[in-house]
């Protein structure tokens, strides 16, 4: 008997307003039609495609951030949007979210501490202040940071240490499943080979679930044990890392696949 997977997506589809005139008909962009896919606890599944495919549209309904047109989601079997009040929260502990932009993510009025300890008040983790503030000591050694870092401010960083805290922000509430959104894209190719190191030793330790979407196949197959392939808001391939690889059945994934440099000698 095959077991539930934490993630299951079905028929989802998400249509945006388009601005017409006064007395034009009301129009829609579709911008993700019909997507599914399943994803296994402890495992990484891979949303690739090029700028407008829909992949992060998809990431932000998987996380409840944005309410599909049709189509639903579920986590662990039972479906998130109907989730409300302390459902809802429990939810939102057991997902979360690393950005794109490290620079972005980050309040800049917040120092590292603040910003690791607020989603434990939110979901009353730690018995005290300085119960909190000694995990999140911790998260930043997770991480491979000085727990010294805490009392800084996010200015006061580099690209991939501030990836690093966010990474760390989002492990301090406990999830189990984290959409990764671009991760490494913002990050010279030295520094992206430490991050994904990091969230691969990440997922190992902690049996997490990911969610990784971007538009570098080379990086997929690092990280990645199933691919989906985006374009135009449909899933055109899907199959393992070696399938997609070895064998790719689009012209369209053909053509993501020679389009970025090899990142895999600073992978190694």
């Amino acid at each position: 008997m095959t077991a539930t997977p934490l993630i299951s997506v079905r028929n989802l589809v998400k249509e945006f307003p388009v601005r017409r005139g006064l007395f034009t008909k009301r129009q829609v962009k579709v911008a993700v039609d019909g997507v599914s896919f399943d994803i296994q606890q402890g495992t990484t599944f891979a949303l690739v495609g090029e700028s407008g495919s829909g992949k992060t549209t998809v990431g932000l309904m998987v996380l409840d951030l944005l309410p599909p047109t049709r189509g639903e989601v579920l986590y662990a079997g039972e479906p998130i949007h109907a989730r409300k009040g302390r459902e809802r929260l429990a939810l939102r502990r057991q997902m979360q979210v690393v950005f794109q932009d490290p620079y972005a993510s980050l309040n800049a009025r917040m120092t590292v501490a603040e910003a690791l300890t607020e989603g434990m008040m939110i979901h009353r983790i730690g018995a005290s202040a300085r119960e909190r503030r000694e995990r999140a000591a911790e998260l930043l050694r997770q991480v491979n940071l000085p727990p010294e870092a805490l009392d800084r401010y996010p200015h006061e960083f580099s690209g991939g240490q501030r990836q690093r805290i966010a990474i760390a922000r989002a492990l301090s509430v406990e999830p189990g499943f984290i959409v990764l959104d671009e991760p490494t894209s913002a990050l010279d190719v030295s520094v992206q080979s430490q991050v994904l190191n990091l969230l691969r030793q990440l997922q190992q330790d902690l049996g997490l679930t990911y969610l990784f979407i971007t538009h570098n196949l080379d990086v997929v197959g690092y990280m990645a044990d199933e691919v989906a392939v985006m374009e135009r808001g449909r899933i055109v391939e899907r199959g393992t890392v070696d399938e997609i690889f070895d064998n790719p059945q689009q012209e369209y994934t053909r053509r993501l696949l020679a389009a970025v440099p090899s990142v895999e000698a600073a992978l190694r």
